[in-house]
């Protein structure tokens, strides 16, 4: 009979790459990440009005985005705040010649133990350093909320994952191995315009996220689900598509609002 780990690890598909989505999504929830990521139940209509409204103008924004970095121009928007937005990011980010632009681009790596795939809204070639650059379309309200965000973003799993799996594969960038101090990330929001928080590489951080990754993967793998708890796991439930499943209760929508992750969880499939 095999170990506990044996049949864990048979539990996740050949070939899974995970994501900065379904590495949070075990942090959050191990049931969730097996509902999801293993048994493929996904949220499947938007929770109510508000909530898919803004994430078509945040998938619309994304289109645009992704089609003027490719030399597409889009002459008319109809929609007065997207057509802000849009002009915003056309003011701060003229097109130059001179850089390479790589738009909504995907990165794959595979090693004994870290298999990733990184999603990038934007990658530039500037000047020999390779730029990161993520768009925030989610408005927080609260300042509490805000103030939470920008001090999480170092540790946030997407800053960790995608920044370490381009110095991997840099050289499918520009065709060497970049130094750590020539990557940076750049979180941005279209309203108003700016950097919200800047985050240049080092070759520290690579070893820190590197042992960061390597021990979320053999976690999951190694999970035994016959031991899951979700008394330990209640934080994340009422936002959770499962929860009716799991509580019989029904998703707390002003409670999801202000998560912004679990907002980009729904505008993208892993």
């Amino acid at each position: 009979m095999g170990s506990t780990a044996d049949k864990n690890k048979n539990i996740i598909p050949e070939g899974f790459l995970f994501t900065q989505q379904s590495l949070s999504t075990f942090s959050n929830c191990p049931l969730k990440f097996r509902k999801r990521y293993i048994e493929n139940l996904k949220w499947n209509s938007y929770p109510d009005e508000d909530v898919k409204k803004r994430l078509d103008m945040g998938n619309d924004f994304h289109l645009i985005a992704h089609r003027y970095f490719l030399g597409i121009n889009d002459e008319w928007i109809e929609d007065e705040e997207l057509n802000r937005w849009v002009q915003n990011l056309k003011s701060s980010f003229p097109i130059n010649k001179d850089n390479i632009y790589l738009p909504e681009y995907k990165i794959r790596m595979a090693d004994t133990v870290i298999r990733l795939e990184a999603n990038y809204d934007l990658i530039m070639v500037k000047d020999g350093e390779i730029e990161i650059w993520d768009w925030k379309t989610h408005s927080i309200k609260s300042e509490h909320a805000k103030a939470k965000k920008r001090a999480s973003f170092l540790n946030k799993l997407q800053t960790i994952v995608y920044m370490f799996v381009l110095k991997e594969q840099s050289r499918l960038i520009n065709g060497s191995n970049t130094q750590c101090h020539q990557i940076s990330m750049n979180y941005w929001q279209p309203d108003p315009p700016g950097i919200i928080e800047k985050i240049v590489y080092s070759e520290e951080r690579h070893r820190l996220f590197k042992e960061e990754i390597e021990s979320r993967i053999l976690k999951i793998m190694d999970y035994d689900y016959i031991e899951f708890d979700k008394a330990n796991y209640t934080e994340h439930c009422k936002i959770c598509e499962f929860n009716w499943f799991c509580n019989n209760q029904k998703v707390d929508f002003k409670a999801l609002e202000e998560d912004e992750d679990f907002l980009d969880s729904l505008r993208w499939e892993d």
